[in-house]
Formats: C-alpha cells, structure tokens, sequence
C-alpha cells in the first residue's frame, strides 16, 4: 500500500509519525501530525492566503503484523509517501448489509 498526502511548506522535522494500536478497535494505524504556521502571522490591511495552516493529523490503518521497519517513508517536493507491505490480499468479499 502506498499513502501519499499532500504537505507543501512542511519540513520532515515539523512531521511526527507514529506507529500504534487504537485501545477501542485493537487495529494497528499509523498517525501523522504536526502544526503548519501561518507564512505572514499580521498583515497590516488584507491579505489572500490560499495555503491551509494549523494542526493536522491523518490516521492511516495497517495491517496488524506491521514493524515500523517495515515503513518506507520518503518526503518529496511537499508530498509525503508512505510505503506499507501489506502482503496478498484475501479474496474479495461483498459488503454486508446491517439492518437498522
């Protein structure tokens, strides 16, 4: 599996990436997160910004056997990539309808 998310003015060293298990559904995920700060924190007058900036975080799951040497990760031209074995997929199954 490959994850790619879009960081432009990010440096690798405002990244944290961890890898862990959620106590609710025991599922492995890799979690992503940071702060991006404004470019020009005041401006006299108005300004248009079309670059996002805050705190951000994405969750990622993974498979349940995955080591954090198992993920490549690489930062290219504001686009973070995260390479994940996930080994062979299992035959498709069609979704379940749950009665409400």
């Amino acid at each position: 599996m490959t994850a790619m998310l879009e960081l432009p003015g990010v440096k690798k060293s405002d990244l944290k990436i961890n890898l862990s298990v959620c106590p609710y559904s025991r599922v492995r995920q890799v979690t992503i997160s940071g702060r991006i700060n404004p470019m020009m924190s005041s401006v006299s007058g108005y300004a248009v910004r079309e670059r996002k900036f805050g705190e951000y975080r994405r969750v990622v799951v993974v498979p349940p056997d995955t080591k954090p040497g198992d993920i490549e990760i690489v930062m290219e031209d504001g686009i973070l990539i995260l390479r994940i074995p996930c080994g062979t997929p299992i035959p498709y199954e069609p979704p379940q309808e749950l009665a409400l």
